[in-house]
């Protein structure tokens, strides 16, 4: 998947639209396409881990170094396993705040979904909450 991302300045405020392609960006890169990272994440990006996701022990953080070097090292492992965005992120443009959910698909069954919480500054997520379940959402 190609995402292209423009960061925004401070006197741009947070659109759907550009947090739609943020969130499309960081599927794209939980499916492997480290690269975005420069472009979608902040340099001091947080990623706050509510539970415990494979590999991670519970009250996880990562960095953006951090968390390009596990989906690196889980790329490789996980053949075969998706991430996608359940639904159109909600964005909060006054705040610049969202949420999506999302699904983790091994082959096409959901396994997995998970509900991420995002902050956005100058274009790009600063910081990320999440929470995974061991089942699907009901639709």
């Amino acid at each position: 998947m190609s995402v292209t991302t423009t960061p925004l300045t401070d006197s741009a405020p947070l659109t759907r639209e550009a947090g739609t392609r943020l969130v499309e960006g960081w599927t794209a890169l939980w499916n492997g396409d480290v690269a975005l990272a420069d472009q979608i994440l902040a340099p001091d990006f947080r990623l706050h881990f509510a539970d415990d996701f494979d590999g991670t022990g519970s009250a996880a953080a990562f960095g953006r170094d951090e968390l390009t070097a596990f989906v690196s090292a889980n790329s490789l492992a996980l053949t075969g396993v998706t991430f996608a965005a359940a639904a159109a992120p909600l964005v909060d443009t006054g705040r610049g705040e969202m949420a999506c959910r999302w699904n983790e698909v091994h082959g096409e069954v959901v396994v997995k979904s998970g509900i991420d919480m995002f902050a956005v500054r100058d274009g790009r997520i600063s910081a990320v909450w999440s929470l995974t379940g061991n089942r699907s959402f009901a639709a």
